[in-house]
């Protein structure tokens, strides 16, 4: 991930100060584990491996190494994209905690984007879906407490996680849906709209129904909360304590 993206979110954690944890820097250690189309159980005495590698892009790797750029060269440097102001996810009354108990959360969009998860209550185990990439930084007084996090959907390989370096990142690809839906894609793809009557097949997104099916099987039961939303979520803040929705 782009340091100066890195640095927003920094910023944007230390402006709204939601939190008493700092934001963590992306460990160095192992790389994810790439779970492809393999079964998503992993046994009871396996254990995922933890961290990952944040390469650096290879312009900046001969810049370290001392390097001459010949002046006519251009660098490829694309600019930070404008993540808007900070925003936390705003349900109002459809927020909803399905298990007041529950040790996983789940979100997923079209878009991806970078956002951070807030973590103000325990969690273990953390659910994300999207087509586009997903820049997630967790934090939070019980950030340490997360023990997977698992990437899905067509922008599972170039997301990345700012995480405790024992937290365990899984890349689940892009594998057949848990069902066959007539209303959802036949692979976990992303997901859309989740309001009654819409076709998130249509979009080439999954069901809800898959959606909760997959992480499910991934995690077992116990769902504090889901989040699904079309748009991006660029600049926003999640706070697990609060419940998700379906958001346009």
């Amino acid at each position: 991930m782009d340091s100066r993206v890195v640095a927003v979110v920094a910023v944007l954690a230390l402006a709204l100060g939601c939190t008493r944890a700092e934001v963590i820097e992306v460990d160095a250690g192992l790389p994810p584990r790439d779970l492809g189309a393999a079964p998503l159980d992993l046994g009871a005495d396996e254990t995922p491996d933890a961290g990952f590698v944040d390469e650096a892009p290879a312009g900046e790797d001969a810049a370290d190494a001392g390097d001459v750029v010949d002046a006519g060269d251009v660098v490829d440097a694309s600019e930070p994209r404008d993540l808007g102001p900070p925003r936390t996810l705003a349900c109002g009354s459809t927020a909803r905690v399905e298990d007041p108990s529950g040790d996983t959360v789940v979100i997923g969009n079209e878009a991806g984007g970078v956002f951070t998860l807030v973590l103000d209550v325990a969690i273990a185990n953390v659910g994300v879906i999207a087509r586009g990439p997903v820049h997630l930084t967790l934090n939070g007084e019980f950030v340490r407490s997360v023990r997977v996090v698992h990437f899905v959907g067509e922008g599972a390989a170039a997301s990345t996680l700012h995480a405790p370096r024992e937290v365990a990142l899984e890349r689940g690809g892009t594998p057949t849906a848990p069902f066959v839906d007539v209303t959802g894609h036949n692979t976990m793809s992303c997901a859309s709209d989740c309001e009654p009557g819409r076709v998130p097949g249509d979009r080439g997104c999954n069901s809800p129904a898959q959606v909760m099916t997959y992480f499910q099987r991934r995690f077992g039961e116990g769902r504090r909360m889901l989040h699904l939303q079309t748009s991006t979520f660029d600049g926003l803040y999640i706070f697990a304590r609060n419940g998700g929705c379906c958001l346009p």
